[in-house]
């Protein structure tokens, strides 16, 4: 499997001349992106091959660019294109033609120093410079950008560079960014004899093997009711008059600030959280068991249009069990950690002593998140329940009206409550306190 990882980098402040350079190639790059999306959109062109060869020897004798950034252009605009198009087909689109926002300056390995990729300069300090070459108008010129910890990290661990490189300009302070993605290829471990399941809640995460049990409280579902009621409020306070749709121009700026807080908030703590799981199955030489969840995961809940159950939808929808997956996978792979996928239907509706199939819970049970077999009198928490039953991989059917398979199911030695966010380690302590146990 192979993994990509994007790490950006900034530039020092340049020198005019350097920086009046690469304006010139960025005003015209826009000019051009704008030009061919809108003709790829309505053409509905899908391949940069084809749109280069209708348009390539116009741009050289209308431009002055160099002509490796024609190819460039021309792979950036069919990205752009095919994104637009799959929206309006979706009838997602909010306009008819694409609005380009943003411009990044596409760079092949001919446009920059890829095959004498790194380059550094030291400082009188210790320190390094990146020093990249990049071709403009006005010939060559060189850039330099302040690596950091990351980026050496992925440069010391064996991830190769890719060729393609983008640049984004800081106008104000006379800056660029540059985007780099490095790549690597990992072997697929196989499934080893010890397992650790992990079930994913609004509020919760609750994982663990035969032996114990553990929850980290992660609050993802109070914070994204905390954010709707937030973004509620703006739109009740920024709307200009009842027949107007869209907010205020510093409404719009108010939801986006607080929406990219939701979201950063949210992928930190995941990554956190698939970080310390990944260390924990590795100590503990286990194969990771996930809930093989689609990615339209809610679409039950979601049409359902009972009026209370309004904040519930937005809950599942915004706590982002993929991505979450995702990270783990992604952690897992790099890390050398099994991994493995398990249907959860009725995961949390089993006896994991007894068998009884399809035990729904009364509403205080539902409330306060309690198992309770009637048969055999099992009482334990409803996402430790799933975790055990998920510990026996398969065992349950698809058919709802089909009884599982017995499981013998050993019983839970220690129940932990950890907090991720206040102890770094805190997964890794609470593993070794419980094998000295």
């Amino acid at each position: 499997m192979k993994l990509t990882r994007t790490v950006v980098l900034e530039s020092l402040p340049l020198t005019k001349r350097k920086f009046e350079a690469i304006k010139e190639v960025y005003d015209e790059y826009s000019e051009i992106l704008e030009f061919l999306t809108d003709y790829a959109v309505e053409n509905k062109v899908k391949s940069h091959l084809k749109l280069r060869k209708l348009f390539y020897e116009n741009l050289k004798e209308e431009y002055t660019l160099p002509t490796h950034y024609y190819y460039t252009v021309c792979q950036d605009v069919v990205t752009r294109a095919k994104k637009f198009l799959e929206l309006k087909r979706k009838g997602k689109a909010k306009t008819e033609k694409p609005i380009i926002r943003k411009v990044s300056l596409w760079l092949d390995d001919v446009l920059w120093d890829y095959k004498r990729f790194p380059q550094f300069n030291a400082l009188k300090d210790g320190k390094k410079l990146l020093i990249i070459g990049l071709t403009t108008k006005r010939g060559r010129i060189k850039l330099p950008l302040k690596p950091h910890k990351l980026f050496f990290k992925y440069l010391n661990d064996g991830w190769e560079v890719k060729a393609g490189v983008k640049l984004r300009l800081i106008e104000e302070e006379r800056k660029v960014l540059a985007y780099f993605v490095f790549e690597k290829e990992f072997d697929e471990p196989s499934p080893s004899g010890n397992f650790l399941s992990v079930d994913y809640n609004a509020d919760n995460v609750s994982f663990g093997i035969q032996e114990f049990l553990i929850q980290v409280r992660t609050d993802l579902g109070r914070l994204t009711r905390f954010y709707s009621d937030v973004r509620k409020r703006i739109q009740e306070t920024h709307l200009i008059g009842w027949k107007r749709k869209l907010p205020s121009r510093k409404g719009r700026k108010l939801l986006k600030k607080f929406g990219q807080r939701k979201r950063n908030r949210r992928i930190d703590l995941q990554r956190k959280l698939a970080k310390r799981l990944v260390e924990l199955a590795k100590e503990l030489n286990a194969t990771i068991v996930l809930e093989e969840v689609p990615k339209n995961f809610n679409q039950k809940i979601m049409g359902r249009r009972k009026k209370n159950e309004k904040r519930l939808r937005d809950t599942l929808h915004n706590i982002g069990m993929n991505g979450f997956q995702k990270f783990v996978t992604e952690k897992a792979v790099e890390y050398g950690v099994p991994l493995v996928f398990v249907n959860p239907s009725y995961s949390s509706q089993v006896c994991p002593r007894c068998g009884a199939f399809r035990v729904k819970p009364d509403d205080d049970a539902l409330r306060q998140r309690v198992f309770e077999c009637p048969v055999c009198g099992f009482n334990l928490d409803r996402d430790f329940v799933a975790v055990l039953n998920l510990l026996g991989l398969f065992p349950f059917s698809l058919k709802a009206d089909e009884p599982p398979v017995e499981d013998s199911v050993s019983p839970v030695m220690l129940v932990v409550e950890a907090n991720l966010l206040h102890h770094k380690n805190s997964l890794i302590v609470i593993s070794q306190g419980l094998q000295q146990k």
